[in-house]
């Protein structure tokens, strides 16, 4: 089987998602990991979690680099800690790069063409590597992203993180598989399900005990959405989900839309979708997502 070599680009830490998306990576057959970077906020602190995490997984030969914790434009507490990050743990681990950008830049321009960018956090990592080296978007494979909400008027987290770096990705001209908040909201993991997760005998999957228990002294309201995992998903399996190719444009003007993604075609009645690079997920087999993510991290 020919894997897809593909790089993580994510603001783990904060949200579950992030975490649950790397296990699913991690045991995709499918998939080649090659790289994880961290963007937005305390990127640091992000990137030791992740080799830690890593590390726990018995994968600790896949490189994490640390990217850039300042969007473009909003203004951020680069500082602020992720809430699955524990000193105590994290907090003196080692080997991680500093440069995330160079490494995406050197790593895919040294490629055949067949590296797939995998963001699921706010795009500035993307942007930046894209404006550093305009020839990257000639030699990416696709963008496989978590991000947008593209048939309902909402402003999605990743997108309104950094809208100015989703405008420079979305405009890249690199083909573009956006799973947005449309889709993954309606998945989501039961109690049965994260009692699996915490009693998985996969490898792969040993640290999400231990930040499933933090992420769940914060967040006591709701079990995981499976806005990543779903991205993951996106990459090697199109039967899962419905895709619509728009013309999508990200509003970084608007006082109360900032950040939003919206169907250009639509708004004004212009028939460019068929030349667009950007197909959006509008529908999901939930149940099926659900099933084949538990199969894969607790079988």
């Amino acid at each position: 089987m020919d894997r897809t070599k593909i790089i993580i680009d994510t603001d783990i830490g904060d949200d579950i998602d992030d975490a649950l998306a790397i296990a699913f990576a991690l045991e995709s057959p499918e998939l080649e990991v090659i790289g994880i970077t961290t963007v937005f906020k305390n990127v640091t602190a992000r990137a030791k979690l992740a080799v830690n995490l890593l590390r726990m997984a018995g994968r600790a030969d896949i490189p994490v680099f640390a990217g850039i914790g300042s969007p473009i434009l909003n203004k951020v507490d680069v500082k602020e800690i992720p809430n699955q990050y524990a000193e105590e743990k994290d907090g003196h681990v080692d080997g991680f790069g500093t440069k995330a950008i160079d490494f995406i830049i050197d790593t895919v321009m040294s490629s055949d063409g067949d590296i797939t960018i995998v963001p699921i956090g706010p795009l500035t990592n993307i942007a930046i590597a894209i404006l550093k080296e305009p020839e990257l978007k000639h030699k990416v494979k696709e963008i496989v992203m978590m991000g947008g909400c593209f048939y309902s008027h909402l402003s999605e987290w990743n997108i309104r993180c950094d809208p100015e770096a989703a405008r420079v990705v979305f405009e890249s001209g690199i083909p573009i598989k956006a799973v947005g908040l449309d889709v993954t909201v309606e998945c989501v993991l039961t109690k049965e399900d994260v009692d699996r997760l915490l009693t998985s005998p996969k490898k792969s999957a040993s640290y999400l005990p231990e930040v499933l228990t933090r992420w769940q002294q914060v967040v006591t309201d709701h079990y995981p959405m499976m806005h990543d995992p779903l991205a993951i998903c996106a990459i090697f399996d199109d039967n899962l989900l419905e895709w619509q190719q728009d013309d999508i444009v990200v509003e970084t003007q608007g006082e109360f839309t900032r950040g939003a993604t919206y169907n250009k075609s639509a708004l004004y009645w212009r028939g460019d979708a068929d030349k667009s690079v950007i197909r959006a997920a509008k529908k999901v087999d939930a149940e099926a997502f659900i099933k084949l993510y538990m199969d894969r991290v607790c079988l």
